[in-house]
């Protein structure tokens, strides 16, 4: 298993799948499947969320893309050649933050920079508060 199939791995793990088809139910949120020539539209098991992510985060990784807005996930993929970087997931309202190195306030001030030159402000807000909550644990 190579370094990105391992960090995939630990960010599915990281996440709480739980809550995420919790929401699906909450929500209504109903997937299609083709089943014996008939069309079944039901809450998708934790296995099939994950794989969806898996193979987002994994696309992500080939094409070399830090941002991607798909069905109801945004990934922010911060990082630089030789390293993993950090992920920020998004689920609805659900928010799950991945770092490579968790203690790295360097890291989180590196991405704010970028955020703001891109003229991102709304992953630049998160950022910020994210370093305001690190700030707030220490």
């Amino acid at each position: 298993m190579g370094d990105i199939d391992k960090t995939i791995s630990r960010i599915i793990n990281a996440i709480d799948w739980r809550k995420i088809k919790g929401y699906h139910k909450k929500l209504g949120i109903l997937w299609e499947f083709n089943e014996d020539k008939q069309i079944i539209r039901r809450v998708p098991t934790i296995k099939e969320l994950q794989d969806e992510f898996r193979s987002i985060v994994t696309h992500m990784n080939e094409q070399n893309i830090n941002y991607i807005s798909y069905g109801n996930w945004v990934v922010f993929w911060d990082r630089d050649s030789g390293s993993i970087g950090d992920i920020r997931v998004i689920f609805r309202l659900v928010d799950f933050h991945f770092e490579e190195n968790r203690n790295s306030r360097e890291s989180l001030e590196e991405a704010l920079r970028k955020a703001v030159e891109k003229e991102d402000y709304e992953y630049a807000a998160i950022l910020r508060d994210t370093m305001r909550k690190k700030q707030n644990e220490e």
